[in-house]
């Protein structure tokens, strides 16, 4: 019985799908199916699975296909929806197209889903592409400001990262959810990650969002995958800026108990431009000694327009809010140890 399904969401990434495609057919776990979600690619990627994949898979692979980019929160909702659409699927790993797998990450997963059944959400290792001794994430970590984090980002791959352990949450990256922590905690029917993030920051919400309901996620260091950081979107660009920056904002209204933990970030958010302000100026010095290449203006009028998007959307996060405190199953004091064991300090989110 095929029991778990492999979603992925593709824009214009067919350099990265043969990598991506050949390590799931090696994968020693056999019951599982693809849905591969194309988000209005123009560089022949439908073509290109369809042509190479569609007899190595056979009925294990589905297509779902839009017909212009609808966003990574939409493309995956759309493959979950489609998931879960099939009453036998019990687990949903979701994966990014410029990954390749381990053999044993699969099945690694889904035993480590079933050793621990009060999870809703399972974290894989996943390394550096280029630099595999390096870590690319172990799971979501935060600030008090409401930066999410990748846990153990580029950290050398010492032994640190290897003892199956309790964390806050999972990365969008690389991720088994649950069906039922799905269905809990979804928003509107089909909405599983928030649509109107479009991109960044949603998988950090939809771990807030399972913490709230009383869900546990869980590192599995045994399950291993590769990850090209940053390789749709530039590591700078004025479409990253605006949506971190808006959507750390989305996240916190939403999610955030109100008292002293939302005031700390209302305080610590002037801190967090000023120095962001500082670093700019640093870099446009080094730039004129020739030893930068990236001017932040453009970036500094996206973050006006977060901050614009953020004050427009207020209704809707307010009602968003509302839904997601009603099914709340924690007290705030166990919010309050979150932010002693999963938090990262201020200074070190920069």
């Amino acid at each position: 019985m095929i029991d778990t399904a492999v979603v992925v969401a593709s824009w214009n990434g067919k350099k990265y799908l043969k990598n991506f495609f050949d390590s799931l057919a090696a994968q020693t776990l056999r019951n599982f199916k693809i849905i591969f979600v194309d988000n209005g690619s123009d560089d022949g990627s439908v073509d290109f699975v369809g042509e190479n994949y569609a007899n190595i898979f056979s009925d294990r692979l589905e297509i779902e296909r839009f017909e212009k980019n609808a966003g990574f929160a939409k493309g995956y909702n759309a493959g979950i929806e489609k998931a879960l659409a099939d009453e036998k699927t019990k687990y949903v790993i979701v994966l990014n197209n410029d990954t390749k797998l381990d053999e044993k990450c699969l099945e690694n997963l889904v035993n480590c889903a079933k050793k621990h059944p009060e999870a809703g959400s399972i974290q894989p290792k996943v390394l550096n592409f280029f630099d595999r001794g390096k870590i690319d994430c172990t799971g979501i970590v935060f600030s008090s400001d409401g930066v999410a984090m990748n846990r153990g980002y580029n950290e050398e791959d010492s032994g640190k990262y290897s003892r199956e352990e309790e964390i806050f949450g999972v990365s969008g990256t690389a991720a088994l959810l649950s069906r039922a922590a799905l269905e809990e905690t979804q928003l509107e029917k089909g909405e599983y990650f928030d649509n109107d993030f479009f991109a960044y920051h949603e998988d950090a919400d939809l771990a807030w969002r399972m913490r709230l309901a009383g869900l546990k996620s869980f590192f599995c260091p045994g399950a291993k995958l590769f990850h090209i950081h940053s390789a749709t979107a530039d590591k700078i660009s004025g479409f990253k800026a605006f949506y971190l920056n808006r959507n750390r904002f989305f996240t916190l209204i939403k999610n955030y108990p109100f008292g002293r933990l939302l005031s700390a970030f209302f305080i610590l958010t002037p801190t967090r431009y000023f120095f962001l302000l500082v670093c700019a100026i640093m870099k446009k010095e080094q730039r004129r000694r020739g030893d930068g290449k990236v001017g932040k203006t453009a970036a500094a009028k996206e973050i006006l327009k977060a901050w614009g998007s953020v004050i427009a959307n207020m209704p809707n996060l307010f009602k968003k809010r509302r839904a997601i405190q009603r099914r709340k199953k924690v007290p705030n004091r166990e919010i309050r140890r979150w932010f002693q064991e999963y938090s990262v300090r201020f200074s070190k989110t920069f």
